[in-house]
C-alpha cells in the first residue's frame, strides 16, 4: 500500500511538472528549430519515465486504469503502429513528425502516458495542485511576453512578435486565454484566500491585454468559451430550480450562431472574429477532410498531411491567391489526426475525449456546489476543445489539454467511487464539504523523503533515457544543421541533413542555397536524394525538371510527378 501510494506521489510530481517544464524549454542559440524540438524533448523524456513507473508495478497500478481507458490507450497505440507500417509515409517522418510541428509518434505516444499518469492519480490533493501550478506557472510566461512587447527580448528570434516561448502569436494567444478561465474559476471561488484570488485577479487582468497585442483571435474565443461554462457552474450553485438553463442555453446557442456567422464575414460580432486566415483555415481542414475520405484506414501517414496537401486540396484553394501557399497541418486536431493517422486512430482519441466528458457530466449532476478547481479544470479542457477545432496540436499547449483529460477522467472516478452512496441532489453533502475535501493534504511528508525500491528507479531511468534518446535523436541532427549552415558550404550542410532525425525541410533548404548559388551538379544530386527518401515532395521534383534539358525524358517525368502532386497548379510546375 504504502508503494503504490509513493508511485502515484512521484507520478504526480512528474505530471504537475512536466506542463511548466515543456511551456518554459526553447533552445535558440544551438538549434535551427528552438521551439518544437526542445519541447518534444521535455514530455517524451517525462511521458516515458511516467510509463515506466507505471509498467515498473502493474499489477498494482493497473487497478487504477478504467478498462474503458485502458482499451482506447491499447487502440491508439496500436492505430498508431498500423499507420506507421501500413500508410506508406516516410518511417523517420512519422516517428519524429514534420519540421516545426513534431506531433508524429514520438509526441503522440508522450501525450498518452503523460494522460495516464494523470488518471491514475486519483488523490484529492493533486487536483488542486494541477490548477494552481498551471496558474502559477503562467507568469514567467507574463514577464517574459511584457518584455517582448516593450522591445527588450534579449533572443534574437527570426520574428520579433509577442509569442513567449511558443513560437507563434496564436499558441500564445490559445496558452493565455486557458489560464484566464482558470483564473476565473478561482477569482469566483469564494472560500478561496485573497492571496489566491487576488493573484488570479492580477494574472487575468494583465493576459487581456496581452492576448489583444497578438492579433489572434484564439485566445479570446477560448477565454469566452470556458467563461460561460463557469458562469453557468456559479449560477447553478445557487439557484436551486433549473429554469435559468433556459435562458442559460438560449443565450449560448445564440451566441455560438453569432460566432459561426462572423466566420463567414456575416452578422454583429463578423468585425471582432473575421480575419482573412479564417479562409485559409477552412481550406486546410478541408484538405484535411478529404484526406482522411481517401485514406480513411491509415491516413496519409503521421505528421504527412503536408505531402498531400497540394494534391487534395482543390482547383478553388489553389487557385485561391498564390498556388505555392501550403500547409503542414488542418488547423483542426481532430482533422488532423484523423488525416494523418485514420479514421480509427480519430476514434480512440475521441474516447478519451468522451470519458473525461462523461466523468465530467456525472459530477455536475451530482453536486450543485461551486468547487472552483473542478471548476477550473473542466472549463479551462473545454476551451482547449474549442482550441483544437481551429488550430494545431502545438506541444506546449496540447500537453496541457492531455493532462487536463486525464485529470478529469481520474477526478470523476475518484469523486464518484468516494462519494457513490450520497443522494444525487447532495442534500446530505454538509456546506463546502467537496472544496475543503479536495484542499486537504495527504501525509505527504512522509512521502518526500521515501525512496522508490531500487528496481522501480532503475527501470525509472531506463524510461527517461528512453524517451529523452527518441527526441535527441532529431534534436542532435537538427544541431548539426544549424552549425552546418553557419559555413554556408553546400557539402557540409547536405552531409548534416543525412543524419537520422533530419527533416525534408531541412534537406530542401540546402537545395534552395545550392540552386541560388547556380550549383547545378549539387542541386541535382540533392535533389534526387529528396525524392529517393521523400517521393512526394513537391519542391525536389520542380527543381529537377527545372536543371533537366526542355523535352529530354527526364523533364518529362518530373513534369509529369509534378503535376499528380499538384494537379490545378497552373502557375508553378514548368512546362515539358
Amino acid at each position: 500500500m504504502l508503494l503504490e501510494q509513493l508511485l502515484v506521489y512521484r507520478i504526480s510530481q512528474l505530471v504537475l511538472l512536466v506542463g511548466p517544464m515543456t511551456a518554459y524549454v526553447v533552445s535558440p542559440s544551438a538549434n535551427y528549430d528552438a521551439i518544437s524540438l526542445p519541447k518534444m524533448l521535455s514530455i517524451s523524456s517525462f511521458g516515458y519515465l511516467i510509463l515506466a513507473l507505471v509498467l515498473s508495478r502493474w499489477p498494482i497500478l493497473s487497478q487504477r486504469i478504467s478498462k474503458p481507458l485502458f482499451f482506447s490507450s491499447v487502440a491508439f497505440m496500436s492505430f498508431m503502429f498500423l499507420t506507421l507500417l501500413f500508410s506508406g509515409a516516410p518511417i523517420s517522418q512519422q516517428i519524429w513528425g514534420s519540421f516545426g510541428r513534431n506531433t508524429g509518434f514520438v509526441t503522440y505516444s508522450s501525450l498518452l502516458f503523460i494522460l495516464l499518469g494523470a488518471a491514475l492519480i486519483k488523490e484529492e490533493f493533486f487536483y488542486v495542485k494541477l490548477v494552481r501550478v498551471f496558474v502559477f506557472s503562467s507568469i514567467p510566461i507574463f514577464i517574459y511576453c511584457l518584455v517582448q512587447m516593450a522591445g527588450k527580448d534579449p533572443i534574437r528570434w527570426s520574428e520579433m512578435r509577442t509569442f513567449a516561448t511558443f513560437g507563434n502569436v496564436n499558441f500564445l494567444s490559445a496558452y493565455l486565454g486557458m489560464v484566464g478561465i482558470s483564473c476565473l474559476a478561482l477569482i469566483l471561488g469564494e472560500r478561496n484566500s485573497i492571496t489566491l484570488r487576488a493573484t488570479s485577479l492580477l494574472l487575468l487582468t494583465a493576459s487581456m491585454p496581452i492576448i489583444l497585442s497578438t492579433n489572434s483571435i484564439q485566445g479570446i474565443m477560448v477565454l469566452l468559451a470556458g467563461a460561460f461554462v463557469l458562469i453557468g457552474f456559479k449560477v447553478r450553485s445557487f439557484v436551486k430550480t433549473n429554469f435559468w438553463l433556459i435562458p442559460y442555453c438560449l443565450t449560448g446557442i445564440t451566441l455560438l450562431l453569432s460566432i459561426l456567422f462572423a466566420l463567414f464575414n456575416r452578422g454583429p460580432l463578423a468585425p471582432l472574429i473575421f480575419q482573412t486566415s479564417i479562409v485559409l483555415r477552412g481550406d486546410y481542414m478541408h484538405a484535411g477532410l478529404e484526406m482522411t475520405q481517401r485514406k480513411p484506414l491509415f491516413g496519409v501517414g503521421l505528421d504527412s498531411y503536408g505531402d498531400w496537401y497540394r494534391e487534395v486540396r482543390g482547383e478553388i484553394t489553389t487557385n485561391r491567391g498564390s498556388a505555392d501557399r501550403i500547409a503542414n497541418s488542418a488547423h483542426n486536431i481532430f482533422l488532423d489526426i484523423s488525416s494523418n493517422g485514420g479514421v480509427p486512430l480519430l476514434a480512440a482519441y475521441i474516447a478519451f475525449i468522451l470519458l473525461a466528458l462523461i466523468g465530467s457530466l456525472k459530477i455536475i449532476k451530482r453536486y450543485r456546489e461551486f468547487n472552483p478547481f473542478f471548476a477550473a479544470i473542466f472549463a479551462t479542457w473545454i476551451g482547449y476543445q474549442i482550441q483544437a477545432l481551429i488550430s494545431i496540436n502545438q506541444i506546449a499547449v496540447g500537453v496541457w489539454g492531455w493532462i487536463f483529460t486525464g485529470a478529469l477522467i481520474g477526478y470523476s472516478a475518484a469523486i464518484i467511487s468516494r462519494d457513490q452512496t450520497k443522494p444525487l441532489d447532495g442534500s446530505s453533502i454538509s456546506k463546502s464539504k467537496i472544496s475543503r475535501s479536495l484542499q486537504s493534504k495527504p501525509a505527504n511528508r512522509v512521502l518526500r523523503t521515501k525512496l522508490l525500491p531500487p528496481q522501480v528507479t532503475l527501470l525509472g531511468i531506463v524510461g527517461f533515457a528512453l524517451g529523452a534518446t527518441l527526441s535527441l535523436v532529431p534534436l542532435t541532427a537538427d544541431v548539426a544543421y544549424k552549425k552546418a549552415s553557419q559555413t554556408l558550404a553546400i557539402d557540409q550542410m547536405f552531409d548534416a541533413t543525412k543524419s537520422m532525425g533530419s527533416t525534408a525541410f531541412h534537406r530542401e533548404l540546402v537545395l534552395e542555397a545550392a540552386t541560388k548559388s547556380n550549383l547545378t551538379a549539387q542541386a541535382g544530386e540533392i535533389a534526387l536524394s529528396l525524392v529517393t527518401d521523400y517521393p512526394r515532395d513537391f519542391y525536389a521534383w520542380k527543381i529537377l525538371a527545372l536543371i533537366s534539358p526542355p523535352g529530354s525524358p527526364d523533364r518529362s517525368r518530373a513534369v509529369d510527378v509534378l503535376i499528380s502532386l499538384d494537379p490545378f497548379n497552373r502557375q508553378s510546375i514548368p512546362s515539358r
